[in-house]
């Protein structure tokens, strides 16, 4: 009985041991076979401008093996790559890389050492030549800082100005802002207290109607000063 027991066991073990080593020899195949080579980049959501841009950046992938692709190497490397917000990457077996892109949204308009940029987003500066604008941006007046910016605008969307509406926006170094409207309303706000400061000047725009050309300034505390230009 004994006997019989092992000899069972025996024929188990060896049936494990074929079959692990099947799985490691087909991987080996797999892994090595050139079916399995990248043949081709799918990239979506560009124009061809852009794809361009992204072919050239994932061309040394062609002809590696798609199961040793490392996604986050590839996310790191198009991260690079200032118009993209996100991208997503899947593989299609045997030999196809998906790449969906979505771009950064173009905000403003801003020069820097006399060269025309666009700041996304993303928080990252774009150069305006990869990208066609379909809408006049405001311009970027300032050494740009992200959070004051985003800041910023953070306030400004809780109102019901959209930041299509401003002609430009200027950013002193002491954190104040100075923004105009496409109305020519020039508008000078406080260093403090921007949320408040924001729904006063909607208030007082809204109260003069169509009225062009003059001035809010809210930059003494308790105080609006109105003037015409």
């Amino acid at each position: 009985m004994h006997l019989h027991i092992d000899k069972k066991i025996k024929i188990y073990f060896y049936i494990f041991l074929f079959l692990l080593l099947s799985t490691i020899t087909n991987n080996k195949i797999l892994k090595t076979s050139n079916i399995y080579t990248i043949k081709k980049i799918e990239i979506n959501n560009l124009e061809i401008k852009l794809k361009k841009k992204i072919e050239n950046s994932l061309h040394d992938l062609f002809d590696q093996n798609i199961f040793t692709i490392n996604k986050k190497e590839i996310n790191d490397k198009l991260n690079k790559i200032n118009f993209i917000d996100t991208v997503s990457i899947k593989k299609k077996f045997p030999s196809t890389l998906i790449v969906d892109v979505n771009k950064a949204d173009l905000l403003v308009k801003t020069n820097i050492n006399n060269q025309i940029f666009l700041i996304g987003s993303n928080g990252k500066l774009i150069d305006i030549g990869l990208v066609t604008l379909k809408k006049d941006l405001p311009i970027f007046f300032g050494n740009f800082e992200k959070d004051k910016f985003f800041n910023f605008l953070f306030y400004l969307e809780k109102t019901n100005f959209k930041l299509i509406d401003f002609k430009s926006l200027y950013l002193f170094p002491s954190g104040r802002w100075d923004i105009e409207t496409k109305k020519q309303i020039k508008i000078k706000l406080p260093l403090n207290n921007l949320e408040s400061s924001l729904n006063l000047v909607e208030k007082i725009i809204e109260k003069h109607g169509d009225k062009k050309k003059y001035t809010i300034d809210l930059r003494i505390k308790n105080q609006v000063i109105l003037s015409d230009e």
